[in-house]
């Protein structure tokens, strides 16, 4: 009779069973979904969002998937929209509603594996038409005011995606140093025309909307984009005749450019170690013609990341003591109330630390996740 050693049998067993545990862990991964992104219709009646979609071996992807549900009706389940036949895996998100919460304008490869189009649903269900036959890359579509027109960052001919964590392009042939400026185009929801209107030789980051739609206000500098987001400047730029103009050179990094609802003042968050996508810092605002920046929290012990105006206040996302907040700030007086605080990390369409506002000012969505708790749309 064989006899096997009692330690090599405990040691078959442990292993058996760590192997089981692995498997049990592994398959509670899978199953957990990934939301990058919320979108509310300013009305507050609808809610879009992207989710990560996961590859043939349960790994997560770079696709990912819009899902619209309709919030006025408490028995509605969530419906896939794509600009796809369903079935296939593409890139789809840069959610954009429009100022009568009618159409909701998203960014989708579906038609091209790699190259994004822009495409228009209406909210009560139609199938995605396709607005834009670009080449090149497109991000952060936002509606005009009056609905009236589209607009997105545009880079022609981009070899790939805009950003400084983005793989970059293999040398191949002939090595020389080319920039691919990323610039403010205005698209027409109704004929797809496209016209880029910032400067050819200036790269822009990030821009809003003035309220009555006649000009955008917009953070750039020349040069090669990856490198330059440290130095970018506050610029205006008319809509229709392209006219700029500079608002503000910053002693400091500049993100979140946001117009104020009276036309009058920008606010902006201004900090001197964030990098592009990681914003931090104190609240800003500069008058809407030009001058000086005030610093509206000096002092403040966390670290605003995501601004919005609602009515004449702004509504702010802040990093605190390891976790996330979200604020109420009066520019006048500089006064805050804390509207939420968690142990945890919030995002909307515009990126980390950031939530989907409807017009009300009083409604959000956002997506909520933490050690303890796995992503979930709110």
């Amino acid at each position: 009779m064989l006899r096997v050693p009692a330690l090599t049998v405990s040691l078959c067993l442990f292993a058996a069973t760590a192997h089981a545990q692995i498997e049990k862990t592994l398959e509670t991964l899978y199953g957990v979904k990934n939301y990058r992104a919320t979108a509310i219709s300013p009305d507050g009646t609808h809610l879009a969002w992207v989710e990560a979609m996961r590859a043939k071996d349960n790994s997560e992807s770079r696709n990912t998937s819009i899902f619209l549900l309709d919030l006025s009706r408490a028995a509605a389940s969530p419906k896939r929209i794509t600009a796809g036949n369903g079935s296939q895996s593409c890139a789809e998100d840069g959610l954009a509603w429009s100022p009568d919460s009618s159409q909701l304008a998203f960014l989708s490869d579906c038609a091209k594996q790699g190259q994004r189009q822009l495409y228009l649903t209406f909210a009560k269900g139609s199938s995605p038409r396709k607005v834009t036959n670009l080449t090149g890359f497109l991000q952060d579509a936002r509606w005009a005011p009056d609905g009236r027109r589209i607009a997105v960052l545009f880079t022609e001919n981009a070899p790939r995606a805009a950003g400084p964590l983005e793989p970059t392009t293999a040398d191949s042939g002939v090595v020389e140093e080319k920039f691919f400026e990323q610039r403010l185009t205005l698209v027409d929801p109704g004929t797809g025309k496209a016209q880029s209107i910032s400067p050819a030789d200036t790269y822009v980051y990030e821009y809003d909307w003035s309220p009555d739609g006649r000009q955008l206000v917009y953070t750039a500098a020349k040069g090669a984009g990856d490198n330059n987001w440290w130095v970018a400047q506050l610029f205006a730029i008319d809509a229709a005749s392209g006219q700029t103009r500079l608002i503000l050179k910053p002693t400091t990094q500049i993100a979140v450019p946001r117009w104020s609802p009276d036309g009058q003042s920008i606010a902006f968050i201004g900090g001197l170690m964030s990098d592009e996508g990681s914003t931090g810092g104190d609240v800003y605002t500069v008058p809407a013609s030009g001058g000086n920046a005030r610093d509206i929290t000096p002092g403040r012990k966390t670290s605003p990341a995501w601004l919005s105006w609602s009515a004449n206040k702004l509504i702010m996302t802040e990093r605190e003591d390891g976790g996330s907040a979200i604020t109420v700030l009066d520019p006048a007086s500089g006064a805050t109330e804390t509207l939420w605080r968690g142990d945890e990390s919030i995002l909307s369409g515009d990126g980390d630390l950031s939530i989907s506002l409807a017009k009300d000012g009083k409604t959000a969505a956002v997506v909520r996740t933490s050690w303890q708790r796995a992503p979930e749309v709110w």
